[in-house]
């Protein structure tokens, strides 16, 4: 196959990002002027799920094609078996360059990245060009701790990527540092309040100034495939001040009230820590920093998109946005992610080829483990289908009809999830199971377990096939 019918691949992912938050979706949340770019000329899949709502997980699942418990990853500290193929050596081995910057979690329990965020680790795991940064939440840590407040600018020891060194080399480490002291000494999931940092040198600016920069440097003799990994919006909720300031006093819709009484234990316990003491007032604010948080990215991308058209690369380029996993944004009681209801399960997933312009939204039960597979039949990579649980998202992409998947399958260490579009069952460890018509109750406030023994039983069986 030549270079011609080779496209160059470009993944942004975000990171703990609602399907909702994108006005494509034609949802008042927030505007997404150049996600809606993306959308506009691609397929966006409404149905999209991830398939573990943890970051770690989620991005070793998507790495290797296969559901989580395959790869014995079901906990945000489990770094990648080095053993287990990755698309990124499929893409280098079909001729291409395969660069990251941002996030990968593909080793998060070291929680090291090398001052220049290279480590050799990344190019066994399939990348020629290597830039990786810590992750939102950890940010101000070193190897799991906070760092100390009195930064030593001569001594990099406690530096643990590329981002640190780069707010210590400006002066400007110490103040972040103290800020996240400040946070998680009185933890509260709700708590909000503008970063120290100006925009410009914001986690999230720092990875999207990068991607342009390797952009505008990348050469047009191998197709490329280039993995952007924002930060964000992951909490926590400190977005830029002049960020927050554009988004204003503007309200937002509510988020699901739910009694929790046929809800699980844990469930019960995990609201009434999320949310216990908040006010309207504390959980409109955190929205506010959230929809100011995705207009920063979205931002980003319009400069990516707008380098791509500079470079004459558009043309060229199959682009993919899409999210690791949700965020329950109060919902049901809850923050973050770690549950299998919608707030956290779904995630925006858009993909745009320009060589095949099919345009609108698809009702395919997409996973985010689909894009493994995705990706190497674009690039016309071989490789052994029989061995994947994702299925190629192509011929959707080429307007074919919507039949993918007969079912969508999630899992956690306490819990895992089968749903065939309507039904979805949630089986938690130790605690009652769950089963929810989402056509009919798509906040989830019913619990139809005990109602509907017949649609239980199919779908707990199509859960164990699934495992097998």
């Amino acid at each position: 196959m030549t270079y011609l019918t080779k496209p160059n691949l470009l993944l942004i992912m975000v990171d703990q990002f609602r399907f909702d938050w994108i006005s494509c979706a034609g949802t008042n949340m927030v505007d997404t002027p150049n996600i809606d770019r993306i959308a506009a000329r691609g397929v966006r899949f409404e149905r999209a799920v991830c398939n573990s709502p943890v970051c770690g997980p989620s991005r070793s699942s998507l790495a290797a094609g296969v559901y989580p418990h395959r790869i014995g990853n079901l906990e945000n500290f489990v770094n990648y078996p080095l053993s287990q193929p990755t698309y990124y050596q499929a893409l280098r081995q079909a001729g291409y360059r395969v660069g990251i910057v941002g996030k990968s979690d593909l080793h998060k329990g070291d929680h090291f990245y090398g001052l220049n965020g290279d480590l050799p680790l990344m190019y066994h795991l399939g990348f020629t060009d290597v830039h990786e940064t810590e992750g939102k939440m950890n940010a101000a840590f070193r190897r799991n701790r906070l760092m100390q407040l009195e930064i030593d600018p001569n001594d990099d020891s406690h530096i643990a990527g590329p981002y640190q060194r780069y707010l210590r080399d400006r002066g400007l480490l110490t103040a972040f540092v103290e800020d996240y002291r400040r946070r998680f000494d009185n933890w509260k999931l709700w708590n909000a309040w503008p970063s120290p940092l100006p925009a410009e040198h914001f986690h999230d600016s720092y990875i999207g100034r990068a991607s342009c920069e390797w952009l505008e440097r990348i050469s047009d003799e191998s197709p490329w495939h280039l993995f952007v990994s924002f930060v964000g919006p992951h909490d926590p909720w400190d977005a830029p001040a002049e960020y927050v300031e554009t988004i204003g006093d503007r309200p937002f819709p509510a988020s699901i009230a739910d009694s929790l009484e046929d809800k699980p234990q844990w469930i019960q316990r995990k609201s009434s820590k999320h949310t216990q003491g908040m006010s309207d007032e504390d959980l409109l604010k955190v929205k506010r920093h959230y929809a100011a948080a995705i207009t920063l990215i979205d931002d980003w991308v319009g400069t990516i998109l707008d380098t791509l058209e500079r470079r004459k690369l558009a043309d060229d380029t199959v682009i993919m946005f899409c999210a690791d996993h949700g965020e329950m944004m109060g919902d049901h009681g809850l923050f973050q992610k770690s549950t299998m209801y919608e707030g956290a399960l779904r995630i925006p997933l858009i993909i745009s080829d320009p060589r095949h312009p099919v345009a609108g939204t698809s009702n395919a039960l997409a996973e985010l483990v689909d894009l493994h597979p995705t990706l190497l039949d674009l690039a016309g990579a071989e490789y052994a289908r029989a061995a994947l649980d994702g299925v190629s998202l192509v011929p959707q992409l080429r307007g074919q009809p919507d039949a993918h998947k007969s079912y969508q399958f999630s899992e956690l260490n306490n819990s895992r999830m089968v749903s065939d579009g309507r039904y979805k069952y949630i089986e938690n460890h130790n605690d009652v199971a769950e089963l929810y018509d989402l056509q009919e109750d798509p906040q989830e406030l019913r619990n139809l377990a005990r109602d509907l023994p017949e649609i239980r039983q199919r779908l707990h069986s199509a859960m164990m096939q699934i495992r097998k």
